[in-house]
């Protein structure tokens, strides 16, 4: 009873954190949180160790490698699934 009642407990938080979750490519989930915290692309670039990554990131011309997803879900206190 326990294990299936944690269980059901899990589901219904996984759940209501994808539909917190803005739909769209993760470029644009990427961008809007960017937005939000009202950080710049060098910003961005900076957290992740390349001050020019950021700019390439929010335009697409590069994908996020693990490395900077953990980053990114550590920053913006968020689950790595975000970013996939």
């Amino acid at each position: 009873d326990y294990l299936e009642l944690l269980s059901q407990m899990i589901l219904k938080y996984d759940e209501a954190q994808a539909e917190e979750w803005p739909n769209g490519t993760v470029r644009e989930r990427l961008g809007a949180l960017v937005k939000e915290a009202g950080m710049s692309a060098s910003d961005l670039g900076r957290l992740l160790g390349n001050r020019g990554l950021g700019s390439a990131l929010l335009r697409g011309r590069r994908e996020l490698s693990k490395a900077h997803i953990r980053r990114l879900s550590v920053h913006f206190h968020l689950s790595a699934d975000y970013f996939l």
